[in-house]
């Protein structure tokens, strides 16, 4: 059969491949793909990267043919490029040849997180003017006027760069205030969605962000 070690026939070379199922049980024995992969060589054991269809978790033994040498001084740490059987029932990269070492080992394709590309963030000035936008802010300003009051806003927490939207993390945090001659009010806290500025309060009763419009509609009850 082309491309398959068969450990059942004896003619020929296959006769000297048998070296590598002998101590294994008759049900072992059976047809094992021969594949030219690449992968990493790390413990005398073999990470196959490529193709996609041989790629597993689980590293593969190396099992070197008697007649076919394999250098694992050489190959230890590096990626290659080899021929060999694929023996997943036995856990075996067996017989390899047609060896070529491409490079150090690379980690797997699968094992590097894609980097995200993340939208843009809005700035704490845009995050303050969203605040001082709202018609609260303005209603609290427009009743300071005239008095030694005044309404103030202030950062208490900034968006982490790499939070993905909706995430914790890609929140501003804002305290609004009043600010009166020997102390100042807490009025709200606010929360701004980093990415499109929605808006949210935090419901200190209930302990968690809300909504700014289920936050008004519990003001107005």
């Amino acid at each position: 059969m082309k491309g398959y070690i068969k450990t059942c026939t004896l003619s020929g070379a296959a006769a000297l491949l048998v070296w590598i199922f002998q101590a294994q049980p008759l049900e072992a024995t059976m047809p094992v793909p021969v594949e030219a992969v690449t992968g990493c060589v790390k413990n005398g054991q073999m990470i196959i990267q490529a193709p996609e269809r041989f790629k597993r978790d689980l590293p593969l033994k190396i099992t070197p043919c008697v007649n076919i040498p394999f250098d694992f001084t050489a190959a230890e740490g590096k990626q290659i490029r080899a021929r060999g059987g694929i023996d997943l029932y036995n856990g075996a990269f067996a017989c390899p040849r047609e060896v070529q070492i491409v490079g150090d080992c690379k980690p797997a394709r699968a094992d590097t997180p894609p980097k995200k590309d993340l939208p843009r963030q809005i700035t704490d000035d845009e995050a303050d003017e969203i605040v001082w936008g709202l018609p609260e802010v303005q209603g609290m300003l427009e009743r300071m006027k005239g008095t030694k009051e005044s309404p103030f806003s202030m950062i208490t927490g900034y968006p982490d760069p790499k939070a993905e939207p909706g995430k914790p993390g890609a929140f501003y945090e804002i305290y609004v205030g009043e600010r009166h001659e020997t102390h100042t009010v807490r009025v709200m806290t606010l929360l701004v969605d980093a990415y499109n500025g929605s808006l949210f309060v935090y419901d200190e009763a209930a302990d968690r962000a809300i909504p700014i419009e289920q936050y008004r509609k519990q003001v107005r009850k």
